[in-house]
């Protein structure tokens, strides 16, 4: 079978069917210098923290003005020390460390904020890194294997040496190098300042395989514009210009983890050695001085913990030769660099460029969380992980390959409040994402008896021991003897013995096998007992082994227990917390109820009393309007009385004038004499009659004697402008009342309403002739005013009507009234019919 697909399905396996936990991210609020300065932070709970936009940002356009809650596994307050911050987030990962699991530790934060500090430390309080290193130490300080033993393969593996190979190796290492690259590690130590004032941790932890060997691994690498830089690579000093650093490669190994190829991994053996190149690292590391940050980091830092170990043989000496029993864990310690704004820090030129890619680094690695949560939501996207060196790195990682934790550091002061947002934000979405860790390997069935080095140890103590005590020992018969040698007899002498004497030859011969048969007996017994002894101590520490491991187990299902409680306990605190703050709320809305339902009930008062005031006031205006209309109609009544009155008055004086002016007329016409009539006519005389009375237009007034027009005495007759229509032929009229217009245009036939509006008509004429229903020849003038309006054109309206007969004196009068309304208004209706002018 391919190992290879094995290694594969085993891995798919793990995560399709390992548990699913959250990315756990831890919050650390750094220390204000100054009380004076105005924040924008603040910490609500052990693990809640609200942040506010400060007062600068209230006069700001689309600037935020509510406060957010952001919730996380655990909040560091200001006060909180390194050692509470290590105990809180690191420890858990050195116990998977050291139990061959991986592990991944990022801090985060913006430019300033202390991510860095928390890291490292300083000398008297040290950060997560160096508390790392000297737990890692002190747990495995008593099976720590020789060095070269362990050999790194350069594809992300070990290879097993025996002691004999390591010793070799180590003596070639040893010559090889030159004296002034041999060095005193007092002297070292003593020459960094760091080193020299570092106070270790005592830590340790206890659940580990002590029948394993161990051996510890170191590498240290920057990603600079996303270019991954060695920082431990040694370079040749040939005098001349030194080399520049050499871009280091991502690959991937046979169990498709990821890896630097080609990184120098140096094995050490105690913690001053691994701050010893930690700290020769930390002198190469890219760092520059900005507005904000005297040594702002310009790169992203990994320092990489890997601990090797393999099982001792059966004897608990020496280290199993197999491969199929080594077990690798590796934990990772990164420090972002903090994300950058331009206009707070002002960098250019190169500045500028490492801040866009430091930029670009961090989108990309919260674009692949993002994916990632998607993902876990049902989606099926492609994680862009080759877009950035970071991101591809830790892949395995985010694919379920070891426990992720996250530190993100803030600062509370109100100006770093845009940055702060983002970092919450990132911080958010890091906390949704879900990975499936791997579950709990089984320890590999060696056949070996466990406890096998205690039992090898204390054989070797007894063994020492008994070299070292004094020659009086117990009987044989209690199995543990002096020297063999010091219980034999006394051998006789053979000096004077002649070498013909068989006696004496036997008889030393006699003794001696006799002498070698007790030291048989007595060594025979020695080794058994010895065995004996031996398999008591291994049956003794087989049982401790159990009972601790039983009390491993105990104790875990204890501190499980116990964070539990804490939990719930921190849980109900928040759960009262927030049963004060919304029972305060209830309260604050009760009496908002109150006090909204008193103003609604004085609001519908005044409603009420609003609308009884307002039908009294409609009642009111109802009589009066009634008792208007009544006088009104009293009024127009008494009016058109009056008006009938006058207007009958008005009539029949016309009509009287009107017989006056015929009697007259008829006796003068007698007077004269009679006129030629017309062809086609009988024999009479020339009469002129007048319209019957009508009565008075609005236009009218009565002045005694007559009616005057009032609109035409406005205006002089000399002034107006006649459009008279005539027929086409009109037959002449010979009569003595003739129309006489001043001023007048004469037109058979209107086709535009351009005729009338041209030349400045003022007044309309109508002449029509015809037969009465006498026979008689009758001539109607209608005359009108024209009017403009509003469209463009003109309209007529027309004012009176006069009438022209010629009637035989012997003839009596018609006695038939003429209704001039009705004629005129079908003349004005046959003789504008067709026409195209607007009204």
């Amino acid at each position: 079978m391919n190992p290879v697909r094995n290694r594969m399905q085993n891995k798919n396996s793990r995560q399709k069917n390992g548990p699913k936990e959250s990315m756990e991210v831890f919050c650390r609020v750094r220390p204000v210098p100054n009380q004076n300065t105005e924040l924008c932070l603040k910490v609500e709970a052990p693990s809640t923290v609200i942040l506010s936009p400060p007062s600068s940002y209230v006069n700001l356009r689309n600037a935020p003005t509510k406060e957010m809650h952001y919730t996380f596994k655990k909040v560091f307050q200001e006060q909180i020390n390194q050692k509470e911050v290590f105990e809180s987030v690191a420890l858990p990962l050195i116990e998977n460390l050291l139990n061959a699991k991986n592990g991944l530790l990022f801090t985060y934060g913006v430019t300033g904020s202390g991510k860095t500090h928390t890291m490292i430390g300083t000398g008297k309080d040290g950060g997560i890194m160096p508390r790392c290193i000297d737990t890692i130490f002190n747990s495995i300080g008593m099976y720590k294997t020789n060095k070269y033993v362990f050999k790194p393969d350069k594809l992300n593996g070990f290879d097993i040496q025996s002691e004999s190979e390591a010793i070799t190796e180590m003596q070639q290492e040893i010559i090889c190098q030159t004296p002034a690259k041999i060095k005193n590690p007092k002297q070292d130590r003593n020459s960094d300042q760091d080193l020299f004032k570092r106070i270790p941790t005592e830590t340790k932890i206890t659940n580990i395989d002590i029948d394993n060997a161990y051996a510890v691994f170191v590498t240290f690498v920057e990603i600079y514009n996303n270019s991954v830089y060695d920082l431990l690579e040694e370079f040749p000093d040939d005098g001349f210009r030194p080399r520049a650093p050499q871009v280091k490669i991502i690959r991937e190994d046979a169990d498709h983890n990821m890896f630097v190829h080609g990184v120098n991994e140096v094995e050490v053996s105690s913690a001053d050695e691994a701050f010893e190149a930690f700290y020769r690292g930390q002198k190469r590391r890219r760092i520059a001085h900005t507005t904000l940050n005297a040594e702002s980091s310009r790169a992203h830092t990994i320092f990489t913990v890997r601990v090797v170990q393999a099982p001792i043989d059966q004897h608990g000496q020496s280290v199993v030769q197999d491969k199929k029993y080594l077990q690798i864990g590796q934990l990772s310690l990164v420090d972002l660099a903090g994300s950058e704004r331009t206009n707070r820090t002002k960098n250019t030129g190169q500045r500028l460029r490492e801040a866009g890619n430091i930029n670009n680094s961090l989108m990309t690695l919260r674009n692949c969380l993002e994916l990632l949560r998607e993902n876990q939501k049902g989606a099926n996207k492609m994680i862009p992980y080759r877009d950035s060196r970071l991101t591809h790195l830790f892949k395995t990682y985010f694919e379920g390959e070891g426990q992720v934790s996250m530190i993100v550091c803030v600062n509370p002061q109100g100006d770093d409040y845009d940055e702060n947002l983002q970092v919450m934000k990132f911080a958010e979405i890091s906390q949704e994402v879900q990975i499936a860790y791997p579950p709990t390997t089984p320890r590999v069935n060696h056949g070996f008896t466990p406890g096998r080095r205690r039992a090898n140890n204390a054989l070797k103590k007894f063994e020492i021991d008994y070299d070292k005590e004094n020659q009086e020992v117990p009987p044989s018969v209690n199995g543990f003897m002096k020297k063999p040698i010091e219980i034999f007899a006394d051998i006789p002498s053979l000096r004077y013995v002649s070498l013909d004497d068989n006696q004496s030859i036997k008889t030393v011969k006699e003794f001696l096998e006799n002498q070698l048969q007790l030291y048989n007996s007595v060594t025979g017994n020695i080794k058994e007992r010895t065995h004996d002894f031996r398999e008591m101590i291994l049956k003794t520490e087989r049982t401790a082994f159990t009972a601790s491991q039983e009390i491993e187990s105990i104790k875990s299902l204890y501190e499980r227990e116990k964070e539990r409680t804490s939990d719930l306990e921190s849980r109900v605190k928040n759960s009262d917390s927030q049963v004060c703050s919304l029972k305060r709320k209830v309260d604050e809305y009760e009496l908002n109820v109150k006090r909204l339902k008193r103003e609604l009930s004085e609001k519908d008062l005044q409603i009420h009393k609003t609308k009884i005031s307002t039908e009294k006031a409609k009642e009111q205006y109802t009589s009066k309007i009634a008792q208007t209309q009544e006088k009104l109609k009293t009024e127009i009544e008494r009016r058109v009385r009056s008006q009938k009155s006058a207007m009958e008055f008005e009539a029949r004086s016309r009509d009287r004038k009107l017989r006056d002016a015929k009697r007259v007329l008829s006796d003068e016409a007698l007077r004269t004499v009679p006129l030629t009539p017309s062809a086609g006519m009988e024999r009479s005389k020339y009469t002129v009659s007048t319209p019957s009375v009508r009565p008075p237009s609005p236009n009218f007034r009565s002045t005694g004697r007559r009616l005057v027009n009032a609109r035409r005495a406005r205006r002089s007759r000399s002034l107006e402008t006649w459009l008279e229509h005539r027929p086409p032929a009109p037959l002449p009229l010979p009569t003595i009342l003739q129309p006489v217009l001043t001023k007048r245009r004469s037109v058979s036939k209107l086709t535009d309403a351009k005729d009338m509006v041209s030349g400045g008509v003022d007044k309309y004429c109508l002449v029509t002739q015809g037969q009465d229903s006498d026979g008689d020849l009758e001539a109607r003038i209608y005359k009108g005013d024209v009017l403009p309006t509003t469209g463009g054109g003109v309209q007529v309206k027309f004012s009176d009507v006069e009438i022209l007969k010629q009637k035989s004196p012997s003839s009596s009068p018609s006695k038939r009234m003429f209704n001039s309304a009705s004629n005129a208004q079908n003349a004005c209706s046959i003789a504008i019919e067709g026409h195209g002018y607007r009204r």
